[in-house]
């Protein structure tokens, strides 16, 4: 194992409950083209049943999601946190995406590594944008995964995006394709419980900027994830938050509509956009936990672990 770096607790981790050992520290991953990504890991204190790869939202990062990284470990999952090209503490233009492809090639990257390690089953968890690359790539790579759980996926914003902020993107994808505009979200509807709000916007990780060429990048995402659904044949289970007022649930529900599998659909009422951040997360977990028995239990998929 490579050496890894301290690093700084970020100021929007999840209150403090006991906290996962080593999953704040952060080593230097090289992803397939070179790039040296920030990347946290856990290990189940007992067996280990499988491995799960935890993708974060866009503007987000891994290291607020040490919670869900010690719930699935101990439930046996060794968990792999990356911070995505130009979030947290991975290198790149904040908020800049040159090429949705990027992300997926991160994906079958870190399987490989996953791989080389143990020979468990391996799964996706990817929320809001992170869902946005899981689901892409279930549809594109989806050998040798077992499963994959996708929270309040950002398939369509909740709301209308205004019609000069979307002129002024095609324009300046061409001349300035990298600057950083601000995306307006309000970090209010993270959760219902203000002190997430107010944590994400006291964190020097957590940005709200998006570049021209990411907003188109992400456009061509989502229309091919819609397009692309009847691909998905691995058991996924797709949490959806009652009230978000940041992606639009409709836009998810009718996505899952067109899916052929094993598609299990959960929606909590009157949760925001970070179902795993709400008061009430319990209700989800409890959700997961036989889902994920399920699959763990089933048989082993076709094809073999990427390579």
């Amino acid at each position: 194992m490579r050496p890894r770096a301290r690093s700084t607790r970020c100021g929007a981790c999840w209150p403090k409950e006991t906290e996962l050992a080593g999953f704040d520290d952060v080593e230097a991953w090289t992803a397939a083209d070179g790039a040296r990504l920030a990347l946290r890991r856990s290990r189940p204190p007992g067996g280990l049943r499988g491995a799960l790869i935890l993708l974060h939202g866009f503007g987000d990062h891994s290291g607020r999601y040490a919670h869900v990284a010690e719930w699935f470990a101990e439930h046996g999952l060794a968990v792999y946190a990356l911070d995505q090209r130009g979030h947290g503490r991975s290198p790149g233009t904040r908020g800049h995406v040159s090429r949705f492809a990027q992300f997926l090639s991160d994906v079958a990257a870190l399987r490989r590594l996953v791989a080389s390690e143990t020979a468990a089953p391996q799964l996706l968890l990817g929320h809001s944008f992170g869902g946005t690359v899981a689901l892409r790539y279930l549809e594109t790579e989806p050998e040798g995964l077992t499963g994959a759980i996708v929270s309040s996926p950002f398939l369509a914003v909740a709301m209308r995006v205004p019609a000069w902020k979307r002129a002024m993107a095609r324009l300046l994808v061409e001349v300035l394709p990298a600057v950083p505009v601000a995306t307006g979200m309000d970090l209010a509807h993270l959760s219902t419980d203000p002190a997430v709000g107010q944590a994400a916007r006291s964190d020097p990780l957590y940005h709200r900027v998006m570049s021209p060429r990411a907003y188109r990048e992400i456009l061509a995402a989502q229309a091919a994830v819609a397009a692309g659904g009847r691909h998905i044949r691995v058991p996924l289970l797709l949490l959806l938050a009652g009230e978000d007022r940041i992606v639009s649930r409709s836009a998810s529900e009718a996505f899952a509509g067109t899916l052929p599998g094993d598609v299990t659909v959960r929606t909590y009422p009157g949760f925001f956009h970070e179902i795993f951040n709400e008061p009430e997360r319990a209700r989800v977990f409890r959700d997961v936990e036989p889902w994920l028995e399920r699959v763990l239990r089933g048989p082993a998929p076709a094809g073999a672990p990427a390579t």
